[in-house]
């Protein structure tokens, strides 16, 4: 294995909030797709046959989000939590206070009652150990999540 991209890391740890609150935002817009789709076809009965091409977008972007975004931000949060949940519970701790409820280092050493050289080895370890579980440099958490319309 390569070097461990230790801010990458860090950054989907602490992005993995982020990702829930978007994926559940992404699965409330999919229960309106039957009501955009009825509306798109009273546009163009009432619309003198014309259809709106915004309300068609708006169904192709949802209908977009289910068939690629969610399955693979779910695959993310996923492969993820199945890191975290392989770390010892010491760690996994570390984890939640560190990056889950996003204590400064600080804080977070002080919490331990650590040293700063052992606090940055204990995080350094759990890095790498998450980075391993997760697949390296080959990880699909290394893809962009970026919305699919949105990619030029």
């Amino acid at each position: 294995m390569s070097r461990v991209p230790y801010e990458q890391v860090e950054g989907w740890l602490l992005a993995l909030p982020e990702w829930k609150s978007r994926l559940a935002e992404m699965k409330e817009q999919l229960k309106h797709i039957p009501g955009l789709a009825k509306k798109f076809e009273q546009v163009a009965i009432y619309g003198k046959g014309h259809k709106n091409e915004a309300i068609l977008h708006e169904v192709i972007r949802r209908l977009q989000l289910r068939e690629t975004e969610i399955p693979l931000l779910e695959l993310k949060i996923q492969v993820l939590e199945g890191a975290i949940r392989s770390l010892q519970p010491e760690e996994r701790q570390f984890v939640s206070d560190r990056y889950g409820h996003r204590l400064p280092n600080a804080d977070a050493m002080e919490k331990l009652g650590v040293s700063s050289k052992t606090y940055y080895d204990k995080r350094k370890r759990i890095l790498e150990r998450i980075y391993c579980f997760v697949g390296g440099d080959d990880s699909i958490l290394g893809l962009h999540d970026e919305p699919l319309w949105e990619q030029q």
